[in-house]
């Protein structure tokens, strides 16, 4: 292009815009606008009025801006799902006036929804397949085609060899589709909807519900309702909606305020779905297990809470789940919106359903869906907005978890003491704790004691320690947390306190490293351990006594010390092993501490993850297993381990891409001067290199992680299986003893806990750890467990 023809382009833009002539982003961004809001409720008149304006505005401009308007229906069809009937009876309208449009749009929508299940994007394909069937209740597809489209997600579900995940999401998308469509299926193609039933009932019947107890919060038989598999609840509300003959109240169903229009417009047939290709690193969505906690005595006599079976729960808590998903980032517009949602439900206990949503994502099993800050900062700007009644509904939810807390999986009571710690530091740790006293005298290994202990450690660590005890009753003495102090065992009789003064005074005059390691080195020629070990010991003790004012003055000790640890630590790992022990000695009563200086020494990599994981695991640490500040430290040195192993696997990929690139462009064949071509020549064998080096690096970090959750597991099943046959008072297990035992079910749960955490790290040398941990002998409790584990994902 020329310069005086660009510039004479810019000028007819810059001539446009002063005359108002609006340009094509312009108008985009103005459709987009008038089609985003046309569901909304305050504009002063009906959504229906707003449709049929709408309808008028866009068939004028419809040939000129066709593309953009089939975009952005597309896109409110995929983010918008709480307004999926509103921009069906859109393209409805539309399609009665151009049946051309009505073509375009489904053309596009199935071409999305292949687009986003082949990204791995479920949610946003399930909510279009949902869209696609309402459009048969618009007049846009007839219903013999959307049974067709239907039957081909089933004959997807039915085909060999294939996940069973992969096979739930299909058989889920059908279910979900049908309080939309069923009623029409049922009245025009009846013998699909029949055979759709049937084969859901079969699917149902054959699938393989291991997971189920893995994922459940509390022990099975320990609670009035039943925890069922999310696929199994569905599927009896889709029942209960299909005997009531597909009557429920609360889809806004706007196309039929124009069925007149409507029903002589022409229909487009649906084609069939056809999944996309199985590969090994498509991951689906795990199987889910139904969280319910309140019941109609719960709620009061003025309104009755939906019963787990009905479509009403179903469609109330998919509404609820989608305003905190739109507004995850937003903690104040999305408290606003759940009471706007309240207000417009008044004969329905929303604010029990509300509440009952939120725990129930905050303990999803394996992974909650959002971020725990989020829950945490939700309930308050909640209880805020409703000051009057949503504090007792929030008493209410904590008292009855706290009550099932003994069946409850140890990993949901770590949640709940995160939240419920976080939420009292905002009420000056008021609460009303003298209801709670009777499980004190419950064994150590109880869920109720855990909680209550780990609640008020935590609270401790988020406030002073004398204002914790001032807020707790005389009776909690005996689960008050240690005073956070440094314990400093070198005393004048010690052995080793002659040394320590030594350290001391090294540390007072600022020596260099080299200085220690000098003082460090053991007079035995042994080339195993260089280092008098004892002596090792004494040094870190004095540094951190020293050191033991703030966090600043620890990190700051770290560092000035760093190559003498280092130094030290690198030569055995008894050294590592050491430190660690050493650490917890000074430490012990400041958990805090001790998890923040462990974090700190693995980022200096002066300790490496296998040491952290054998210290925990040694015997002299079971003693510690009943405690939460031990597992959150284990989960964080492994998923340091794992982040190592994510940020090789995206270095690999990048380097692959560059280096098929530079291939590309060889085998291209341009020509290039004699120099340029041996320096590229250079340049990708350089990259070749590089990406073989990073490939071997990879192996061996792989190889490294499998083998530390083969060791330690091993490690852990020991530990249980020393618990079923040892459990006594005297440990503080309570008198009933093998796998009934408090102890042994703690630690079973804690196993549990450990595969969900590190769930995607685990499935992948899943078939390593059968072989290594789980061979013959090993305890059937405990494969019980690890069998759940794997039918996650298969």
């Amino acid at each position: 292009m020329s310069r005086r023809r660009q510039n004479d382009e810019e000028d007819e833009i810059q001539m446009k815009r002063r005359r108002g002539v609006p340009l094509i982003g312009d108008v985009e961004k103005k459709l987009q606008e008038v089609i985003g809001k046309v569901g909304d409720k305050n504009t002063g008149s009906s959504i229906e009025a707003n449709l049929e304006k709408l309808t008028a505005f866009l068939h004028d401009d419809l040939e000129k801006y066709r593309s953009s308007i089939i975009d952005i229906v597309a896109g409110c069809a995929i983010y918008l799902p709480n307004r999926v009937t509103v921009y069906t009876t859109l393209v409805g309208l539309l399609n009665a006036k151009n049946f051309n449009f009505g073509g375009d749009v489904v053309e596009k929508l199935i071409a999305e929804q292949q687009d986003l299940l082949l990204k791995q994007k479920y949610q946003e394909a399930q909510n279009l397949a949902i869209f696609l069937c309402d459009l048969g209740n618009s007049g846009v597809l007839t219903a013999q085609s959307i049974g067709e489209y239907l039957e081909s997600f089933i004959a997807a579900a039915f085909e060999e060899n294939m996940p069973q995940v992969r096979n739930d999401y299909y058989i889920q998308t059908v279910l979900r589709c049908l309080p939309w469509i069923g009623k029409e299926l049922t009245e025009k193609a009846q013998e699909q909807m029949e055979n759709i039933v049937e084969a859901v009932g079969k699917y149902l019947e054959m699938r393989n519900k291991n997971h189920v107890p893995l994922l459940r919060v509390w022990r099975e038989g320990s609670t009035d309702q039943e925890q069922e598999d999310y696929l199994e609840s569905l599927s009896a509300q889709i029942e209960n909606l299909r005997t009531a003959n597909w009557m429920e109240n609360h889809i806004p169903r706007y196309y039929k305020a124009f069925e007149a229009v409507l029903q002589d417009a022409l229909q487009h047939n649906l084609p069939s779905f056809s999944s996309p290709e199985h590969t090994s690193d498509m991951i689906y969505p795990y199987p889910l297990v139904v969280f319910r906690l309140f019941q109609d005595s719960d709620c009061g006599a003025d309104s009755q809470l939906p019963g787990g079976h009905s479509i009403d729960r179903f469609l109330f808590e998919g509404e609820i789940s989608w305003i905190i998903e739109k507004n995850q980032f937003n903690r104040k517009s999305c408290a606003r919106e759940l009471l706007a949602f309240a207000d417009e439900n008044p004969t329905a206990p929303v604010g029990f359903l509300i509440f009952e949503t939120i725990f129930g994502q905050m303990l999803r099993l394996p992974h909650a869906p959002y971020p725990a800050i989020f829950h945490c900062s939700l309930v308050l700007e909640l209880l805020k907005l409703k000051p009057d009644d949503y504090p007792n509904i929030l008493c209410k939810t904590v008292d009855l978890i706290f009550s099932r807390a003994d069946s409850m999986q140890p990993i949901c009571i770590d949640r709940m003491v995160d939240w419920f710690s976080f939420h009292l530091s905002n009420f000056q740790y008021r609460y009303t704790w003298d209801e709670w006293k009777d499980c004190i005298s419950n064994d150590e290994f109880s869920g109720r004691q855990v909680f209550l202990r780990e609640v008020i450690e935590k609270c401790r660590r988020l406030g002073s320690y004398e204002k914790i005890i001032a807020a707790l009753p005389s009776d909690f003495v005996k689960i008050h947390p240690a005073s956070p102090e440094i314990r400093y065992l070198l005393d004048e009789e010690d052995a080793m306190s002659q040394r320590a003064e030594t350290f001391t005074q090294m540390f007072q005059e600022r020596q260099p490293a080299d200085a220690f390691l000098k003082e460090l080195k053991s007079t035995d020629e042994n080339d195993e351990l260089p280092y008098n070990i004892n002596e090792f010991g004494v040094f870190v003790t004095v540094m951190l006594k020293m050191a033991s004012k703030t966090y600043s003055h620890n990190f700051s000790a770290l560092f000035r010390y760093k190559d003498t640890l280092k130094t030290v630590c690198d030569a055995s790992e008894q050294y590592q092993e050491k430190l660690l022990e050493t650490l917890y000695s000074c430490w012990k009563s400041n958990q805090q501490m001790l998890m923040i200086l462990t974090d700190k020494l693995l980022k200096m990599q002066i300790i490496d993850c296998s040491s952290v994981v054998g210290w925990l695991f040694d015997e002299k640490m079971w003693q510690e297993h009943n405690r939460q500040w031990l597992f959150e430290v284990l989960n964080q040195a492994l998923e340091k381990l794992t982040r190592q192993i994510n940020v090789v696997e995206k270095d690999i990929k990048d380097l692959t891409e560059k280096v098929e690139s530079k291939e590309k462009v060889t085998e291209a064949g341009d020509v290039k001067m004699e120099e340029e071509e041996t320096v590229e020549d250079e340049k990708l064998k350089g990259e070749m290199e590089e990406l073989e080096n990073h490939r071997e690096k990879l192996d061996r970090m792989v190889s490294f992680q499998r083998n530390l959750f083969n060791d330690f597991l091993i490690a852990f099943v020991e530990e249980i299986k020393s618990a079923a046959t040892n459990t006594s008072e005297m440990d503080g297990s309570g008198d009933v003893g093998g796998s009934e035992s408090s102890k042994f079910l703690w630690l079973r749960g804690r196993f549990c806990h450990v595969l969900l955490a590190h769930a995607e790290t685990l499935l992948k040398h899943s078939s390593s750890i059968a072989e290594e941990v789980f061979s013959e002998g090993a305890d059937p409790n405990i494969t019980e467990c690890f069998n759940q584990f794997q039918s996650l994902r298969f």
